[in-house]
């Protein structure tokens, strides 16, 4: 009878030790479940972001003379996740004849071979080769500006808000063969970019 309970015992352990080795593998097939459930609608709303083209804008002021304006007929493409600025990726257009300070008299001259030449160079062209993340929602993208038919290198930065993409660069117009005045100084030019995500 001893021999009998003892072999009793020991099998009981041994189911019991086997029954105790499945709870982790029917955890881990719960927690696969569980995982595959989570929400990732944030990440996947910045991995599919879109831009709204059609009231994206451009604006600048010259800032010695105090005019500000707009340029349009805006061609662009942002590929953009904030959380893989590797690939990011900016480009675009905008027309020449679409620049706008409110003086019909300036626009027009502005147009002329001496200053912006629009029929021989009728667009603006940006491409980015670099863009890089700085602080919190700050990033950098460095690329080429092309204006009357000269490339330069130029840095904008870009802030990321909750509905839009914000930026901003400094260019001196003189630096592109458009010469408003002789100084280069003078031709210093604020440029704003505005670009609002579709909702």
């Amino acid at each position: 009878m001893k021999f009998s309970f003892s072999f009793l015992f020991c099998l009981c352990s041994l189911t019991l030790g086997f029954g105790q080795q499945l709870n982790p593998e029917i955890t881990a097939q719960q927690i696969e479940i569980n995982y595959s459930d989570t929400d990732y609608t944030l990440i996947n709303d910045f991995k599919g972001l879109d831009f709204d083209e059609k009231n994206a804008k451009i604006s600048f002021v010259f800032t010695e003379e105090d005019t500000s304006g707009t340029i349009s007929g805006l061609d662009f493409r942002i590929d953009f996740n904030p959380n893989d600025v590797d690939n990011a990726f900016f480009k675009g257009t905008a027309l020449v004849e679409t620049i706008d300070t409110d003086n019909f008299l300036r626009d027009g001259h502005l147009m002329w071979q001496k200053f912006f030449h629009k029929k021989k160079y009728p667009k603006i062209d940006f491409q980015s080769k670099q863009v890089v993340a700085f602080n919190e929602n700050t990033f950098k993208v460095i690329g080429t500006l092309t204006i009357k038919g000269t490339s330069k290198e130029v840095i904008i930065t870009f802030s990321l808000g909750d509905n839009k993409l914000l930026g901003n660069t400094i260019i001196h117009t003189s630096d592109f063969g458009v010469n408003i005045h002789d100084e280069r100084e003078k031709n210093k030019l604020e440029i704003q970019f505005h670009f609002p995500f579709l909702k």
